[in-house]
């Protein structure tokens, strides 16, 4: 499929998030007749785009048989939008996404990442070994930078690093050249808000939409994982395309022995050496490592690139290590699995922050995490009960303080620890019963920790 498709076409964009706008530009220079469906009545389309057609409100899903493409937002239930179709009697109107349509368009020089928890962090450690070797790149998808958008400042021999979420693949018909899996664990099994209802109601579903990065690969494409999680050995298997693996067993493409890289040819890299810390940034790393050897890049350009990779916010990003105490802000750790590995990455005394709204979680191997590594622990938002309750099924014998707000957190947590030593917040849940997103969770814990040393 290509722009020409849409040429005089009558074409809805489902849902008015940045990656569906990003798609208004080529639709119009393809002169589709485009109409936008937003269920927000306070959307409008800036001046500019004169011509098109803006429904909004309770009645945005009626007649959407008069419409032969619809794109579909990620944000948006596929379920929904079936039974929308179904209602309207709209059985001839094509459904794709902007993903599917930029990986139909230029998957043959995408790497796409995906993954539970780490797609970010690895997409960039890719970025910036490629940056060292002087290749052309941009990293885009999911990560904030719409794949469309980003397509404006490249030009044909520019690799295109995407990284992909569930929401994005579900519905995909294509895959990228190259794909990274990284471990895959139970997310998403419940609407995260009123704004972001989209889930998957079980983890067959969840695991399903991540397969499709590999599921349409050909024989000549490259599908690299993690073979320690089932979850992404089995999408690979899935796959047509070249399998490489990432383990710490011997025989694989690339070898993980604590924080030691050991590539097929002998050759071997100390991350800890290169800056990086924390058990999954190794396997980030690990899996950044495996596909710059597979595009042939030098041992110098990927230990230079490791070297200028900075952690993105939120993610283990240390915050301040005033008087004795190191404040840790990884609010991006939204599951108990990205919680456990930020734990794992710290010797020092401890006391962990966590908890939010839920995801349908398990909390047991969080819990007996904390109890082996933390001295108190800190619980806050909806979850806070379970989350207690996990603890003292463990006979965890540190102190928890339940708190109200991230103010009262961040002063409690410096209590609790009385000394020197690690202020983690990491809270193994969703952020949206409190907070905007993670990202704001992890803003408004940086300002109580500037506030509290003033």
């Amino acid at each position: 499929m290509d722009w020409s498709n849409f040429k005089e076409a009558r074409v809805a964009l489902l849902g008015a998030g940045k990656e569906n706008l990003s798609l208004v530009k080529p639709l119009l220079a393809a002169k589709a007749a485009l109409t936008i469906l937003e269920q927000s009545s306070d959307f409008a389309l800036d001046e500019q785009y004169k011509g098109v057609e803006v429904i909004t409100g309770s009645d945005y899903l009626q007649d959407l048989g008069r419409f032969q493409y619809l794109l579909r937002s990620p944000g948006f239930p596929v379920a929904k939008l079936k039974q929308a179709l179904k209602e309207s009697g709209a059985s001839q109107v094509i459904c794709t996404s902007a993903t599917d349509l930029f990986l139909s368009m230029e998957g043959h020089r995408t790497i796409g990442v995906t993954g539970t928890k780490g797609k970010g962090t690895t997409a960039m450690m890719i970025g910036s070994i490629l940056k060292e070797s002087g290749r052309p790149y941009v990293v885009a998808g999911n990560i904030g930078l719409p794949a469309f958008e980003a397509l404006e400042s490249c030009d044909d021999q520019t690799m295109i690093v995407l990284e992909l979420s569930s929401f994005q693949l579900e519905d995909v018909n294509h895959s990228p050249h190259i794909a990274v899996v990284l471990p895959i664990y139970p997310d998403h099994l419940e609407p995260l808000s009123k704004q972001s209802p989209n889930y998957h109601g079980s983890v067959r579903d969840y695991v399903e939409a991540k397969a499709k990065i590999g599921l349409y690969q050909k024989p000549t494409d490259l599908i690299i994982f993690a073979g320690s999680n089932e979850f992404a050995a089995g999408i690979a298997e899935r796959s047509s395309g070249k399998k490489l693996v990432v383990s710490s067993e011997p025989g694989a493409y690339v070898r993980l022995n604590n924080s030691v890289v050991e590539l097929s040819n002998q050759e071997k890299m100390e991350l800890s050496k290169l800056g990086l810390r924390g058990g999954h940034f190794f396997l980030d790393a690990a899996l950044a490592v495996a596909c710059a050897k597979a595009l042939n890049l030098s041992k110098a350009s990927i230990e230079g690139g490791l070297m200028k990779f900075r952690s993105l916010p939120h993610r283990l990003e240390v915050v301040s290590r005033g008087e004795g105490i190191t404040y840790v802000d990884d609010s991006y750790a939204t599951t108990p699995e990205s919680a456990i590995m930020a734990l794992e990455s710290f010797s020092e005394p401890l006391v962990w922050i966590g908890g939010g709204s839920s995801k349908g979680a398990d909390f047991t191997e969080l819990a007996q995490k904390i109890k082996g590594k933390a001295v108190g622990a800190v619980l806050l938002g909806q979850e806070a009960p379970r989350l207690s309750a996990a603890l003292h099924q463990t006979g965890f014998k540190g102190d928890i303080v339940f708190v109200s707000s991230m103010e009262e957190a961040v002063e409690a947590a410096s209590k609790l620890l009385g000394g020197a030593g690690v202020v983690l917040l990491s809270p193994g849940c969703a952020s949206k019963d409190m907070f905007k997103d993670a990202a704001q969770r992890g803003d408004i814990f940086k300002t109580a920790v500037n506030e509290q040393e003033d």
